[in-house]
């Protein structure tokens, strides 16, 4: 179906991607995995240039037998979103916020066909229904929209043209585990060849059929998933398999309250979405947020820092609170540098002063190489973004942090890495952390107990 040929894609003389020689066969699944910023991404939009006009890309890419790098915008037009269709990473950017999301899934099939309006309704109907949503969701814009929900709408468009390659980035890094597997299942039963792109091992292991090991722009190892999974060649392969904390958390011992919710209840659109909320987060603990994708989480964290109406009580009882949103795209600034995002807070206490050094210390501990300070986000990759995010709420020191999805878009090495961080930084601190998350696995190393949510009401609270 595709085969990429020596292709490189460079700026000046830096090289992003180096020869990489790769075949993606017809009918089946393809799964490239690895860290963030190994080029995962970058490979598979250079091949119908979805990318700046100041990157170049040289060698082949083989598409039934064309060679799409060779075929002008217009014909790429033709091709992208009909025979290659895309699922983006951060479905906030991919959609208009001006439109309903039933007028967009509409767009990409009266785009390549023509077709009735009867048709069309009918079409994008089932396609709703195919995700898992309900078709009154064709009259919502993307902000009424939970990100899982989002995310669902992106498929959706990608699928509406029974595409001939189906690529997939990270479609499942905003959805519970029970969505996810939907969603899974809904692209293995698609009749058509899929780029599964993500940065976890583990959930290709029953998806895919083959997978691509990247490593800063070069693919050091493929083959067959069981053969991957049972015998490893590279020692980076097997550091992406590598299992998550197990080590419990120290028992909290303060018996002081660091944030109180009382009856906490947030409407939309005349219908309580969220129902009578009560919990005490102390000081020193983390307490994670659990349920499925619109069942009121982030809007519970949005109402604590009140960017969202609501009624009830919120007493917070720390100097401050900071939030690390779930889409990190949308919640940087795409005209700030990194730098300037990172220490935005620190500059509105006092503009003069150099905070080049605590900028420095932060972005060590996240992770994240020093000289990018002087890019903007549109420049980094997912994991890389959420990292920039998280670096912005610590570097304030604050005594309680909304973490909303905050590793969704990391690779597994990198969340560990950052779940280390994190606990490390409540028993240097005294941090509380409200984390809200699908991912249990994720949750039960950086909390001491869940509350779980259902339709916007608690249905349990309890220690792991």
């Amino acid at each position: 179906m595709l085969e990429f040929k020596n292709l490189k894609v460079k700026i000046g003389e830096k090289e992003l991607l180096k020869e990489v020689n790769l075949s993606i066969e017809k009918g089946k699944i393809t799964a490239i995995v690895g860290e963030s910023g190994s080029g995962k991404t970058l490979l598979t939009t250079a091949i119908t240039k979805l990318i700046p006009n100041y990157i170049e890309v040289c060698g082949e890419a083989i598409f039934n037998g064309e060679d799409l790098l060779q075929k002008r915008e217009g014909e790429l037009q033709k091709i992208r979103g009909y025979r290659v269709s895309y699922i983006f990473q951060e479905p906030m950017q991919s959609l208009n916020p001006l439109h309903r999301v039933g007028k967009q899934i509409g767009e990409i099939i009266t785009t390549h066909n023509l077709i009735s309006r009867k048709e069309l309704k009918d079409r994008v109907d089932n396609l709703l229904q195919k995700v898992k949503l309900p078709i009154y969701y064709r009259d919502r814009y993307p902000h009424e929209l939970s990100g899982g929900e989002r995310q669902r709408i992106l498929i959706a468009m990608a699928i509406a043209n029974s595409p001939d390659l189906l690529i997939a980035d990270e479609p499942i890094t905003a959805l519970d585990s029970e969505v996810a597997d939907e969603v899974l299942k809904l692209l293995k039963s698609l009749d058509t060849t899929i780029i599964f792109i993500s940065h976890n091992l583990p959930i290709v292991k029953d998806f895919a059929d083959y997978i691509a090991v990247m490593k800063s722009g070069e693919v050091i190892e493929r083959g067959r998933v069981k053969e991957i999974f049972n015998s490893p060649k590279e020692s980076y392969t097997e550091k992406l398999l590598q299992p998550f904390i197990s080590k419990p958390l120290k028992k909290v011992t303060s018996k002081n309250i660091a944030l109180k919710v009382e009856n906490l209840s947030i409407n939309y659109n005349g219908i309580d979405r969220v129902k009578n909320i009560s919990f005490d987060l102390m000081d020193g603990e983390s307490i994670a947020l659990i349920g499925r994708s619109g069942s009121g989480k982030s809007s519970i964290a949005k109402a604590i820092v009140k960017l969202v109406n609501s009624r009830g009580t919120i007493k917070s009882f720390g100097e401050q609170i900071q939030i690390v949103f779930q889409d990190p795209f949308g919640s940087l600034s795409p005209r700030i540098t990194i730098g300037e995002t990172v220490i935005e807070g620190l500059k509105l206490k006092d503009r003069k002063k150099d905070y080049s050094s605590k900028l420095k210390e932060i972005m060590d501990r996240v992770q994240l190489p020093y000289e990018l300070k002087d890019r903007y986000p549109h420049e980094l990759s997912g994991g890389q973004r959420q990292r920039v995010s998280i670096a912005r709420a610590l570097i304030l020191k604050p005594k309680i942090v909304i973490l909303d999805e905050p590793t969704s878009a990391l690779d597994r090495t990198v969340q560990i890495e950052v779940v280390k961080l994190l606990r490390e930084l409540q028993e240097d601190m005294g941090i509380s952390y409200l984390f809200i998350t699908h991912d249990l696995e994720v949750a039960k190393p950086l909390t001491h107990r869940f509350i779980e949510i259902r339709d916007g009401e608690i249905i349990k609270i309890n220690e792991w």
